[in-house]
């Protein structure tokens, strides 16, 4: 087997477990109203950072962000707003560039243990 053909099956059986949902359970914003994260999150800016907050310290948001963006989502995903699986400039724009960056990292990078 070549080594593109492990990746390919590594790469199904991981989005398999992300579409199964089980990352959900261990999500900070388990319980919280659904509304927050779409039409609340849009409509008021000045509630934006608070769950950009929650996201930040979600122990999943890395699954979130991979499932928002593979399945072209809209709303908050990972603690990015998207549209279509896009990062979306309108209502990301309240973040600064320390923001930006330190979202990035959480997202992207390996926590120091």
């Amino acid at each position: 087997m070549s080594p593109l053909s492990v990746v390919g099956i590594f790469q199904r059986s991981w989005l398999g477990l992300l579409n199964k949902g089980e990352w959900k359970d261990e999500a900070a914003c388990l319980g919280y109203e659904t509304n927050f994260f779409f039409d609340r999150y849009e409509d008021n800016e000045s509630f934006r950072p608070a769950i950009d907050k929650m996201c930040a310290s979600c122990p999943v948001a890395r699954q979130c962000f991979a499932v928002g963006i593979s399945q072209k989502e809209w709303g908050v995903w990972g603690g990015i707003y998207l549209e279509n699986g896009k990062i979306s400039r309108e209502f990301n724009r309240h973040r600064s560039k320390a923001d930006w960056a330190e979202t990035w990292q959480y997202l992207t990078m390996d926590k120091k243990e």
